[in-house]
Order: structure tokens, then C-alpha cells, then sequence
């Protein structure tokens, strides 16, 4: 864990519980992203990750100082998004994105897009990338669960395979053939889309 999350724990374990703040503002904008890629809609993803963090602090006894915050968090996180999920199951679902750039920016506006554009393109090269990432964050959402949290958290959040293992609590193993599987699935689904498009 780094030392100034470490410092900062056991500050707040001693009583200084006010510093648990510094965590919050150094983990916000991360945690609201990655509730995103799940929920596709920022007011769900920024509940899903006050939830968290208001679990995340009362269990914090519990936490092993050996681990780093973040994938703890990021367990927390993905549970709490599984569970949203779950229960909008029998609603219809939005496409679900990967992101906003911005994670004060409001993505309601349609755009649950992988930011694939080119900034030197053209106007309808922009928008051929624009229906690309689309296309792109339609499948992910499509994936089953344990592939598209794998797929995500590794390529998307960029985490190491071994810290998506760590937030997914499961083997290193099972965490690649996720990923492989959902990489094989996007390609797939994707392939022809772009042949079609000619990107």
C-alpha cells in the first residue's frame, strides 16, 4: 500500500477520522469512472461510489494494511456496481459507457462512448470513431459480467492483470481467461462493423 495511504488509515483508525476526507478526494474521480463503465449513467455511477466509500470507511478496521487501498476500494466498488445491476435487470438497460474524460462532466447526453477519435481527423472521420467507440461501448456492456469487469478494470482502467485479480478477488489465471475471452468476443462482434465501415 503507498505510504501516504497507509499514513493516512491509521490516522483515521487513531481518531483522526476527518483525514479519511484524503482518501475520498484522492480516489473520487477514479472510483466515479469505473462505477461508470458499469452503470452507464453518471448519477447511478456517483451514488454506487458514495456507497462505497461510506463501506469502504466503516469497514476499515478490517483492512489488511499488507493490500492496497485502491483494489480494496475498487472490491468494494465493482460488488456494490454488480449488485446495481442486478437489480436493474428487469428494466431496460443504457448502453453502458467506459468513462467520461471529465468525471464532473455529465455523459447523460448520449455519449457512453470509448474515446477512440483521432484528434487530427476530419469531420466525418470524427464521427465514424464517434459511432466506432459506440459500437465499442455497446458490446462491452453485452459481455457477461465477470469478462466485462476483468476487460474493463484491465484495458479500459488500466490495471495490471494481478490488481484486476486483486479487485475481482479470484485467481490471476481466471482473471486472463476473462479478459482473453472478452477480448475474443469484442473482436468478433466488432470485426465486421469496422470492415463495413472501412476504418
Amino acid at each position: 500500500m503507498a505510504d501516504s495511504d497507509a499514513e493516512t488509515i491509521r490516522a483515521v483508525l487513531d481518531g483522526d477520522v476527518d483525514r479519511y476526507a484524503e482518501l475520498v478526494e484522492k480516489y473520487h474521480g477514479p472510483a466515479i469512472r469505473l462505477a461508470f463503465s458499469f452503470l452507464g449513467n453518471y448519477e447511478d455511477a456517483r451514488d454506487v461510489s458514495q456507497d462505497a466509500f461510506v463501506s469502504a470507511y466503516q469497514a476499515l478496521g478490517r483492512f489488511r494494511a499488507a493490500s492496497k487501498f485502491s483494489t480494496w476500494l475498487y472490491r468494494i466498488l465493482v460488488n456494490k456496481c454488480k449488485d446495481a445491476c442486478r437489480r436493474r435487470s428487469r428494466q431496460p438497460a443504457p448502453v453502458a459507457g467506459v468513462g467520461p474524460s471529465d468525471p464532473e462532466a455529465d455523459p447523460d447526453d448520449g455519449l457512453f462512448v470509448v474515446d477512440v477519435a483521432d484528434p487530427g481527423d476530419d469531420p466525418s472521420g470524427r464521427l465514424a470513431h464517434q459511432e466506432l467507440a459506440r459500437a465499442l461501448s455497446a458490446a462491452i456492456e453485452a459481455l457477461p459480467m465477470k469478462q466485462r469487469a476483468a476487460f474493463v478494470l484491465h484495458h479500459v482502467h488500466g490495471l495490471s492483470l494481478e490488481e484486476a485479480a486483486g479487485v475481482m478477488d479470484c485467481r490471476l489465471g481466471t482473471v486472463k481467461s476473462h479478459v482473453f475471452r472478452a477480448t475474443e468476443s469484442l473482436r468478433r462482434q466488432l470485426t465486421p462493423w469496422v470492415e463495413r465501415e472501412g476504418l
